[in-house]
């Protein structure tokens, strides 16, 4: 059965009142057995992972740094890492309020809507489910607050991996937007559309 802590104050509130090693969510997996869990995102410790992941970002440290610090002191941003067996990192994940993001300039949102990104640990160009199981023990978590309605992904439209393990999840693609870097693909997710594991 899995964890859930601080449910009732809302995603945003429960997961920055949390210690930066609780862990929030987790799930068993069977054949092969192994956990997934979810922790607040915390600079110091998980900021290492991230440079290895995207070496480009570690050229802007300091950049990257801050708006992680800015995210979980906001009140509607939380970041967050999925780990393995509660030691190895898989992925980063952000969500969002939609109407505080910038891509409500470029789609319309309404009150429920949440913007997620991913950030995953891997410099492959093929799919792995690991990745697809972390994605989809985020959305579980996600939508266990009542407060959202539907999930948006933004993944750049070349972005293979993303594009399918959000496909895989029961992210339904809307259409093609741009923002200032790239032609970005446009997904929602309902409770309704959602495929767990």
């Amino acid at each position: 059965m899995p964890v859930l802590t601080g449910q009732k104050d809302g995603l945003i509130t429960s997961s920055g009142l949390n210690k930066k090693k609780e862990v929030v969510y987790s799930k068993h997996f069977q054949h092969p057995s192994f956990t997934l869990s979810l922790r607040p995102f915390c600079i110091p410790r998980d900021m290492p992972a991230i440079y290895s992941w995207a070496w480009k970002l570690s050229r802007a440290a300091g950049t990257v740094a801050s708006s992680y610090l800015y995210a979980g002191s906001s009140d509607f941003a939380r970041s967050f890492m999925v780990l393995l067996n509660n030691r190895m990192a898989l992925c980063q994940v952000d969500i969002c309020v939609a109407d505080k993001d910038g891509l409500c300039e470029n789609y319309p949102t309404s009150s429920g809507d949440y913007i997620i990104r991913l950030l995953m640990n891997t410099n492959k160009k093929a799919f792995r489910p690991l990745h697809l199981k972390a994605l989809q023990t985020c959305v579980e978590y996600f939508f266990l607050f009542p407060e959202i309605n539907q999930i948006i992904a933004e993944p750049e439209a070349d972005n293979k991996v993303y594009n399918e393990i959000l496909l895989k999840t029961g992210f339904q693609f809307e259409e093609q937007v741009y923002n200032q870097y790239a032609a970005c693909n446009l997904f929602i997710c309902t409770r309704n559309s959602f495929r767990a594991e």
